[in-house]
């Protein structure tokens, strides 16, 4: 039984969630927080990138696992290294620049130099450190496991983590589905980035992003605006054909394929993608592409939604404050109006000055002040508990409204914190 020392003491891990709750204390306790980062994003699988943004060779990018920041870079053999930032003289950062190429990250503090696959390829004056000094052993560190599906690029500092296929299960289904959108059967990284912050815990966005229940209450305004824009009119999903889905190992899904939530609109060159999708992978197939609707948590970290083209990232920053970073993506093989009408939804939506995000940034930051109230310590994920069915491939379905998703992530959660995984 995995515990720790936090807000209130000692606890067990396992206590903090029952059935159908969860406590507080997974949102405001830094030991709980601490833990976290051992065990989820340090011990299992964990999204670093698309391969397209880092296409080509000496391509690389930085980013973060968990708290430890990496550097995703391409080398010349092609092979995708997920190295640790860190400078292994002194500690400090190689690698600065968001993204670039080159041939090699060279510190700025005393000039020890790496190629792209992390082998240390200069140390000034090496005669400083005498005839034995081994430099073979003082390349940067990388993560020992580092695996890609459908284009997106998954790292494990666990050299156990086990395969990444297996851990996605029924997930990859819907990426399968998500990216066959694509008459080129590849989606690609490229239009830029959204980034927002908010000082709430991470844990609020991933449940939010799988979470039916509230947007016609916090988007109300977005979509009454979007109502009035496009002449859609939004209406409540509850008692439709979407449904809420908890998919095994934390990941999560709320499909709204054949529901009445408005459509995209459509633009020139429709029938062009129609016809390329057919001739990719027959009528069927590309029916059932064209015709979803769906949004996927891959626990921990990336949320992926095929109405609206674009994929997010989540990453933890301290017990009460956390990044997002929202990017739309191209079908390969579409058409350019329409991947350009999805990367300005994406803005029209998740910017800074959008008129949806910010509803939900604003309801992250008051759950994270109402939560530092001791007197009440459960939050409630009991919705739909008594209607929820469980499908053959271990995923559970409810009503889109339901929150089958959230018992779900908190379910992995806490057999990643205990001794259940």
């Amino acid at each position: 039984m995995a515990r720790v020392m936090g807000e209130a003491g000692d606890v067990a891990v396992d206590e903090l969630v029952e059935k159908g709750r969860v406590h507080r204390r997974l949102y405001v306790d830094p030991l709980v927080f601490e833990k976290e980062m051992e065990r989820i994003y340090y011990g299992g699988w964990v999204f670093v990138c698309h391969e397209s943004e880092i296409s080509e060779p000496g391509d690389y990018k930085t980013s973060y696992i968990g708290r430890q920041p990496v550097i995703l870079s391409r080398h010349s053999n092609g092979q995708i290294y997920v190295l640790l930032n860190r400078c292994m003289h002194r500690g400090a950062q190689v690698c600065q620049e968001g993204k670039g190429n080159t041939r090699a990250f060279r510190c700025l503090y005393h000039g020890w130099a790496y190629d792209n696959k992390g082998d240390l390829l200069v140390v000034p004056f090496p005669e400083g450190y005498g005839e034995d000094f081994d430099t073979s052993k003082l390349g940067l560190r990388a993560a020992p496991c580092v695996e890609s599906y459908r284009g997106f690029v998954f790292a494990s500092l666990n050299p156990d983590v086990g395969a990444l296929r297996e851990c996605m299960g029924p997930a990859a289904d819907v990426i399968d589905l998500i990216v066959d959108a694509a008459p080129g059967g590849e989606i690609e990284v490229g239009a830029g980035v959204q980034k927002y912050v908010y000082y709430g815990n991470w844990k609020l966005q991933i449940e939010n992003w799988v979470d039916g229940y509230h947007p016609s209450f916090t988007h109300q305004s977005a979509f009454a605006l979007m109502a009035r824009k496009t002449g859609a009119k939004p209406s409540s999903q509850q008692g439709s054909v979407a449904k809420a889905v908890s998919i095994p190992n934390g990941h999560a899904l709320l499909d709204f394929t054949g529901s009445p939530r408005a459509a995209l609109p459509s633009g020139d060159g429709d029938a062009e993608y129609q016809a390329a999708l057919e001739s990719r992978y027959g009528r069927e197939r590309a029916r059932e592409v064209r015709e979803s609707d769906v949004q996927i948590l891959v626990f921990p970290n990336l949320f992926i939604q095929s109405n609206g083209q674009h994929f997010r990232v989540v990453r933890p920053i301290s017990v009460d404050k956390t990044e997002v970073h929202a990017y739309p993506y191209a079908l390969k093989g579409g058409s350019e109006e329409q991947n350009r009408r999805m990367a300005s939804r994406l803005g029209w939506w998740a910017s800074a000055a959008g008129f949806g995000q910010p509803d939900d940034l604003e309801a992250f930051e008051r759950c994270q002040e109402g939560l530092r109230i001791e007197s009440a310590e459960w939050l409630l994920f009991s919705r739909g508990l008594h209607r929820e069915q469980r499908r053959a491939d271990g995923s559970v379905v409810g009503d889109v409204t339901d929150e089958v998703t959230q018992r779900g992530i908190y379910e992995e959660w806490k057999a990643r914190m205990t001794d259940g995984r």
